[in-house]
């Protein structure tokens, strides 16, 4: 098989598919990209056996049609170093892939093609259509508090649930919480609850960024979470478990609620985390006299920074990992923000923007 492709041609979809090879494969096809020519459309494949992404992209009609398997990494490596406008010569034959590009050549081991794996298509699903930019925001100011190679699997991924009013995602490491939940009419045969795995997020994420269709569907069904964006498609297996009851970990008690500006908290936190102990992570909030009071000490230094509250007058002090607080802060929105404060051991503190009835944020307390 010999075919041309220009670099432009080639290179987009390379990235789209690169993030699922893994440097590490317990079967070497898997760190190979699948390629496929057929006309007028390249389509590429990669999988790691438990998320499968795949990018087409229209291309000059070729005079034949084909697929063949090349080492992804080093593909994406001659590739990036090229010119968009370059012409890249591919010679497939039974276990090599020769390219040739400017006056460089190359020479690729491949296999079968044959030999590829897919992951199985996804039956009796159902489909939840929706807007392009609203997920990728539910997904982006949600994702930071999942838990990462926790030993109970369930934390270390996004958990979604829709119906047919509503769609929620979820994510927390045990420590924080964040809750994104949108009103959305929904033609659903059941309510779907299932728990992506960390790296798909991750993966969702880019093409989220990348394409520009209004609007994405997603398929649920019990095993495999499966969306469809513009020519790309990512499948993925669930993670198998119990997300944990969050509505419970909300605050019941409002009485310790303060009303803080965001710019303001945020910057005094992020003057104060120069001076954070690096085991504790710990800063120190003391609410006293409609003033919010910040410390911060490590084996370098200290630092004491005051900003003004409304709304709560007496005097309750409490501890944070701070950086807890500077990520929750960071993706929220609004001017101002409303503060929970925990009244007791155990107790939540919640955080949201002031008028914002999308998003919630669930942040322990420590002791330091």
């Amino acid at each position: 098989m010999h075919i041309k492709l220009k670099v432009k041609e080639i290179l987009e979809p390379l990235q789209t598919v690169i993030g699922v090879v893994e440097k590490k494969q317990t079967l070497p096809i898997l760190s190979h990209v699948l390629i496929q020519i057929s006309e007028d459309q390249l389509t590429l494949t990669t999988t790691d056996m438990e998320i499968e992404i795949k990018a087409a992209q229209k291309i000059k009609k070729q005079d034949v049609v084909g697929s063949f398997t090349v080492y992804a990494k080093d593909l994406i490596d001659i590739i990036r170093k090229l010119s968009e406008k370059t012409v890249v010569e591919f010679v497939v034959e039974e276990s090599k892939v020769y390219i040739k590009a400017d006056k460089n050549s190359f020479e690729l081991n491949t296999f079968n093609h044959q030999d590829f794996p897919a992951l199985p298509k996804v039956e009796n699903s159902d489909v939840v259509t929706i807007k392009r930019v609203v997920l990728k925001e539910l997904i982006e100011n949600t994702s930071f508090s999942m838990g990462n190679q926790d030993i109970r699997a369930y934390l270390n991924g996004l958990y979604f649930e829709a119906d047919n009013e509503n769609i929620a995602v979820v994510a927390t490491d045990g420590h924080r919480l964040a809750i994104g939940e949108i009103n959305q009419n929904n033609q659903l045969k059941n309510k779907q609850k299932v728990i992506l795995p960390r790296k798909a997020v991750l993966e969702l994420i880019k093409i989220l960024n990348k394409n520009e269709h209004s609007e994405v569907n997603i398929h649920l069904s019990d095993n495999y979470f499966y969306l469809v964006s513009d020519n790309t498609t990512i499948i993925s297996r669930l993670i198998d478990g119990n997300f944990p009851n969050y509505s419970q970990v909300l605050p019941t008690d409002f009485e310790n609620t303060a009303t803080i500006n965001r710019d303001d908290f945020l910057g005094s936190l992020q003057q104060a985390s120069i001076f954070v102990e690096e085991r504790t992570k710990g800063v120190k909030l003391l609410f006293k006299d409609s003033q919010l009071h910040i410390f911060s000490h490590s084996e370098r230094g200290t630092a004491k920074t005051q900003i003004s509250t409304k709304g709560l007058d007496k005097e309750v002090e409490v501890a944070f990992n701070i950086h807890y607080l500077i990520s929750i802060l960071e993706k929220i929105d609004a001017r101002n923000i409303t503060m929970v404060i925990p009244g007791g051991d155990n107790q939540s503190c919640l955080i949201n923007g002031v008028d914002d009835n999308i998003y919630q944020y669930v942040v322990m307390p420590m002791r330091i």
